[in-house]
């Protein structure tokens, strides 16, 4: 029998699913989380590919996606969405747009619902055009949140880190993420191959803003020390968002005998890297990392992380105290870290590591503070 009660949610976001990055996974989570709290929810994205169906139905979800009008640097416009929020938000009781949305203007003088959102990052460019992208989403950005009803964040520390921010933190409300499945720790199978050697890995984008150039020259100074180690960098080298990145990284690594590319893993192989590594390294340079999911769930896996120094994406260790941070760019100071981890295996206990993780970062807390927004 159908709840007639049930309260519908227009979640709005550039993408979804299948594409993958800490965004989309993000929403996944909130969009599984509310289902089960007695949501009706509908997303509304971008045909990012144009080869996605315009009309999906997943997992009791209704997915629309609308058309691409152009594309700048990684993101597109869409005038298609505003087309199909202007119907789409008649027919829910809330809309929940998660920034940075291309489509930000005019959607926010469209909007007829409560407004919550979902402010992820604030892109960051290095040329002078997509600088002034930047602007333009820095701005409306703010006239967003000020119209919302409530604006959450993975972390205030990331949020007030942007110029001008600190003035708008009363319509701020901090909800951490979680990682969905917690995974049985397995402490003997890896053992031989975790012998005398530091096993170090990176999983996410292979983009410039992982910061994997100072992580590659990291191991360089590892070797040069006579630290035995090994590298293993999982994730999409074929992402033609980031060819001219990925060449970089694979000539200057070509001649390194410690350093392996693995490539882009299934959930099911990422049990065995997870399991196979002593320390998780995520080496962000910039704001368009604003937390960092995986590190997370690294430490779901029982594996202390190095992360930079960044605003955001230095909380979930802060919090924890699951590794060490580093100054961002410093490789020097990343290989302290590093030696660090490999003089002290015994200090970081895996269940002691999933144990804290699962404090700070839980489905529970997660859902109920969602839920009281909506209500």
């Amino acid at each position: 029998m159908i709840n007639k009660n049930k309260k519908k949610i227009l979640i709005v976001t550039d993408y979804f699913k299948p594409h993958i990055s800490g965004i989309t996974t993000s929403i996944d989570l909130l969009v599984k989380s509310l289902i089960k709290n007695n949501f009706k929810i509908t997303i509304l994205t971008g045909n990012y590919s144009g080869k996605l169906k315009d009309i999906e139905y997943l997992e009791n979800v209704k997915i629309i996606r609308t058309k691409v009008l152009f594309r700048f640097g990684r993101g597109f416009f869409s005038l298609d969405l505003i087309r199909c929020f202007i119907s789409e938000s008649k027919k829910n009781d809330y809309i929940n747009i998660h920034y940075p949305l291309a489509e930000i203007f005019p959607l926010i003088f469209l909007k007829k619902k409560r407004l919550i959102i979902h402010y992820h990052c604030l892109p960051d460019y290095n040329s002078l055009f997509l600088k002034l992208i930047r602007l333009y989403f820095y701005l409306f950005g703010c006239i967003l949140i000020f119209f919302s009803k409530k604006t959450v964040v993975f972390t205030n520390d990331y949020f007030e880190s942007i110029f001008g921010h600190k003035k708008l933190k009363n319509k701020i409300i901090e909800i951490r993420p979680y990682v969905k499945n917690v995974p049985e720790l397995i402490e003997d199978k890896y053992k031989n191959i975790k012998k005398n050697i530091l096993n170090i890995g990176f999983l996410g984008r292979i983009s410039e803003e992982k910061g994997l150039t100072d992580l590659i020259k990291a191991s360089f100074l590892l070797e040069k020390n006579g630290i035995k180690h090994s590298l293993k960098i999982a994730g999409n080298i074929s992402d033609q968002r980031f060819e001219s990145h990925i060449k970089k990284l694979l000539v200057l690594c070509k001649e390194s005998k410690s350093i392996k590319f693995i490539g882009k893993i299934s959930e099911n192989e990422k049990i065995d890297f997870f399991n196979s590594l002593d320390v998780f390294v995520l080496p962000s340079i910039n704001s368009f990392e604003a937390f960092g999911l995986v590190q997370i769930e690294a430490m779901m896996y029982g594996i202390p992380v190095i992360v930079s120094d960044l605003p955001g994406i230095r909380m979930p260790v802060y919090y924890t105290k699951n590794g060490y941070t580093f100054k961002k760019g410093n490789c020097k100071e990343l290989v302290k870290c590093l030696i660090k981890i490999q003089n002290s295996k015994n200090l970081f206990n895996k269940k002691q590591i999933q144990d804290k993780c699962i404090k700070y970062f839980n489905e529970k807390e997660f859902t109920n503070r969602y839920r009281a927004l909506f209500n």
